[in-house]
C-alpha cells in the first residue's frame, strides 16, 4: 500500500510533468535550476526548525549562489532577510532586503518595510533608513500604517521622547537574572515573582513565543533562583510538572493557584517554512491549561484551553478575577489585523472556556497587540499599532465591569516607553513594577525594574496603574490620535461649556462615507446659521449601523467623521476639531418605531417584498437603520 508521503510525492511529480508539457525550453531549463535551489532551501528549513541556525543560514546563502529565476531569487532573499532578523542578525539581513527590493518590490508588505527600517536603525544605518522611509512616506498604505509612522518619528528622536522636566519614573535593568539571551516574562506565583529566560538564538519578532525556556525566581534566596544551589545540586526546577514542549512562552497562574495556562509551540514537520505578508510562518503557538487536583496533590493533564484554529497562533495568557477570565493575544481570522487581544470566560456548568471575544477597536489595531495584564481597573498591554515612540510601546485603558471605557487609552511616558520594543508590564504596587524591553541593543529582551522618582512633582502625571479612574478625569496623559510628535502628548479635557445636544446630524448612505446631496445641503445650512467666532472647537463623531462587523464599522464611522471635517475645511472653516469614529450604534425602540412601515418610501411596498423575497426585506432593514449612519457635530463654546 502506498503511504501518504509517497502519494504526495507522486502527485507532485505528476503535476510537474503536466506543467512541463506546456512550458517552452527556456522555462523548462529555468524551472530545473529553481528546483535545484529549492532542494537546498528545504534542507535549510529542516535545520532551522531543529534550531541548527548556523547550518541553516549557510544553506540559504548557498541556495542563493545558484542561478535561479528573478522571481524565485527575490522570494528567497526576502525569506533569508526575515530569518536573519529573527536571529537578531540585523547586519546580515540588510543586503538580502536590498536585493529582494531591487528584484521585486511588490513582495514587500508594510510589515517588511517596517522590519527593514528596524534592521537599518538597530545596526546604526540611520541615514539609509531615513532614505528608504522617505520613499514610502507618500504612499497611502504607509500613511495609514501606525507602526511605520512611529518608526519614522523614532528616526528623528533616536534617544526617545524626553519629558519636560524630571521623569515620573526611573527605569533600571536588573543585574540579576538577565543573560545574553532573552528574558521575556514576569509573573507572580503565590507571593513570589518569577521570570522566564530562553537560551535560544531564535527571537520571534512578534514576541509570541520563545524556545528552550526555563523559569526562575527573582528572589536570590529562593530555591528556584538561577544561582541557588543545594549542596552540589543546581537550582530546583520550577515547573517540573509541565511537559517541556509546553514551556515555550509566557504562562499564567490563577490567584488561588488552582489553574495554570501555558504556551506550546507546534510545527508541522511535513511543511516548509513559508513566508507571507505577515512574515515567517514556521511556528504556531497554542494555549493549554491544567487544573490542580487537591485529592491527588498534583496537576491534571494539559488540554487545549479552547478550540484553536490550526493556522493561527495563541499566546500571552493572563488569568484574572480569580481565574474566571482569560486574556490572550491571537492572530486568528476575523480580528483587526496582526495580533489582537481577546477575552474568554470560564463556564462552571460546562467546565470549559467560552468562545473568545475580541476586545474591540479601542484596544486592537491593524498592528499587533500583546502581553495583556490587569491591575485595578486598568488593562495594560503592548502595541505597535497605536500612536507611539517606535516598536512595541506599553499602553493602558480603563476596563471596568467587563467594559472598555472609550477614549481612556493612555500611553506611558519615557522612560517606561522608548523608541525600541517595550512590553510585558507587571505591577508590584502603585509605585513599582517590571517591564521587558530590548532597549539595550547589545542584549536581547531584558527585564527592567521601574520605581517612582521622588524628584518628580508634576501632579498632572498621575501614574495610570494606581489611579485608573484618573484617565477619565484628565489627570493622566491621554494619547492623541495623530498628535504632534514634537511635543509631549498631553491632552486636557474640555474646560469650556459644551452643547448638550448635537448641533447637527449628517446622514450617510448605506456602507458609504461620501457626503450625499442631502448631507451637503444640511452642512451648508449649518455654515450659514452658525457664528463660528463663538466656537472654541468642534467635536465630530461618526457612527455606523448595526449591520456588518464591529471592526469594519468602526473604520467606516471614522471615515464618515473625516469626510465631514474635510468638507468644513474646504469651506474655509479653521476651528480646531476632535474627530472620532464611534463605531456601531443600535437604535432605540422609539427610533425604529419612528421609521416604521408607514414611513417607508413607495418603492419599499409590501408587494415588492413578496415579489423580490429577501432582497427587499434587507433593503427595508437598511432603511429602518438610516438614523444610525450619521455624523454628529457638537461645539465647545468660548
Amino acid at each position: 500500500m502506498i503511504n501518504r508521503k509517497m502519494k504526495i510525492g507522486f502527485l507532485a511529480l505528476s503535476l510537474l510533468a503536466v506543467m512541463s508539457l506546456h512550458a517552452n525550453p527556456k522555462d523548462k531549463q529555468q524551472n530545473k535550476q529553481d528546483n535545484k535551489a529549492r532542494k537546498t532551501e528545504i534542507k535549510a528549513d529542516r535545520k532551522f526548525v531543529k534550531q541548527e541556525f548556523e547550518g541553516a543560514m549557510k544553506l540559504y546563502e548557498s541556495a542563493l549562489t545558484k542561478k535561479t529565476s528573478d522571481d524565485y531569487t527575490a522570494l528567497l532573499h526576502l525569506k533569508t532577510a526575515r530569518l536573519y532578523l529573527s536571529l537578531l542578525n540585523y547586519t546580515a539581513s540588510i543586503p538580502h532586503y536590498e536585493k529582494a527590493m531591487l528584484l521585486n518590490e511588490d513582495l514587500f508588505a508594510a510589515t517588511d518595510i517596517c522590519n527593514y527600517l528596524d534592521a537599518l536603525r538597530y545596526s546604526g544605518a540611520k541615514i539609509e533608513a531615513i532614505k528608504i522611509a522617505r520613499n514610502y512616506a507618500y504612499r497611502d498604505v504607509y500613511k495609514k500604517d501606525q507602526r511605520y509612522l512611529n518608526i519614522v518619528h523614532a528616526l528623528d528622536y533616536e534617544e526617545g521622547f524626553m519629558p519636560v522636566g524630571v521623569p515620573e519614573f526611573i527605569v533600571k535593568r536588573l543585574d540579576r537574572g538577565n543573560t545574553p539571551f532573552s528574558e521575556f516574562w514576569i509573573g507572580k506565583m503565590e507571593n513570589e515573582y518569577f521570570y522566564a529566560t530562553s537560551n535560544s538564538k531564535f527571537h520571534d519578532p512578534n514576541k509570541k513565543f520563545y524556545h528552550r525556556t526555563k523559569y526562575y525566581s527573582l528572589d536570590e534566596n529562593s530555591e528556584y533562583s538561577m544561582n541557588a544551589s543545594v549542596g552540589k545540586k543546581k537550582a530546583k526546577p520550577l515547573l517540573h510538572m509541565v511537559p517541556i514542549d509546553l514551556q515555550n512562552g509566557p504562562l499564567s497562574f490563577s490567584e488561588d493557584m488552582n489553574r495554570m495556562i501555558v504556551t506550546s509551540v507546534s510545527y508541522d514537520k511535513g511543511e516548509q517554512i513559508d513566508i507571507s505578508s505577515r512574515g515567517i510562518n514556521a511556528f504556531k503557538t497554542k494555549l493549554y491549561y491544567s487544573n490542580y487536583n487537591k485529592k491527588r496533590n498534583g496537576w491534571s493533564s494539559f488540554d487545549l484551553a479552547f478550540p484553536q484554529k490550526k493556522e493561527a497562533s495563541y499566546a500571552h495568557p493572563f488569568l484574572f478575577d480569580n481565574d474566571r477570565f482569560l486574556l490572550f493575544s491571537s492572530d486568528m481570522p476575523g480580528g483587526y489585523g496582526g495580533y489582537d487581544i481577546y477575552i474568554a470566560e470560564w463556564n462552571d456548568e460546562l467546565q470549559r472556556w467560552g468562545d473568545p471575544i475580541n476586545l474591540g477597536a479601542q484596544v486592537n489595531t491593524e498592528g499587533d497587540e500583546i502581553s495583556p495584564t490587569i491591575y485595578d481597573d486598568l488593562l495594560i498591554f503592548a502595541s505597535n499599532g497605536h500612536v507611539g515612540f517606535g516598536g512595541y510601546d506599553i499602553y493602558g485603558i480603563i476596563y471596568e465591569r467587563g467594559i472598555i471605557a472609550k477614549g481612556s487609552l493612555v500611553h506611558f511616558d519615557y522612560p517606561i516607553n522608548t523608541v525600541l520594543n517595550d512590553f510585558s508590564m507587571l505591577k508590584i504596587d502603585s509605585n513599582r513594577g517590571y517591564i521587558v524591553s530590548d532597549r539595550l541593543l547589545q542584549h536581547q529582551d531584558d527585564i527592567f525594574y521601574f520605581y517612582r522618582n521622588n524628584m518628580h512633582q508634576n501632579s498632572n502625571l498621575i501614574y495610570g496603574m494606581s489611579e485608573a479612574n484618573a484617565i477619565s478625569t484628565g489627570a493622566i496623559n491621554l494619547i492623541k490620535n495623530g498628535g504632534d510628535f514634537n511635543a509631549p502628548r498631553h491632552e486636557e479635557l474640555p474646560k469650556f461649556p459644551i452643547y448638550t445636544e448635537s448641533m447637527l446630524s449628517v446622514y450617510f448612505d448605506f456602507d458609504n462615507s461620501e457626503l450625499n446631496y442631502a448631507a451637503i445641503d444640511a452642512l451648508q445650512n449649518f455654515l450659514t446659521n452658525t457664528d463660528f467666532s463663538r466656537i472654541e472647537s468642534l467635536i465630530i463623531d461618526g457612527y455606523a449601523d448595526e449591520m456588518g462587523g464591529e471592526g469594519y464599522n468602526f473604520l467606516l464611522s471614522e471615515k464618515r467623521a473625516k469626510s465631514v471635517y474635510s468638507w468644513l475645511m474646504s469651506q474655509g472653516i479653521r476651528v480646531k476639531a476632535k474627530i472620532a469614529g464611534k463605531g456601531q450604534i443600535f437604535l432605540t425602540k422609539k427610533d425604529l418605531e419612528d421609521e416604521g412601515q408607514d414611513k417607508l418610501p413607495s418603492f419599499y411596498s409590501r408587494e415588492s417584498q413578496y415579489n423580490n423575497g429577501t432582497t427587499s426585506v434587507w433593503e427595508q432593514k437598511i432603511w429602518m437603520n438610516r438614523k444610525a449612519r450619521r455624523v454628529e457635530i457638537k461645539a465647545i463654546i468660548k
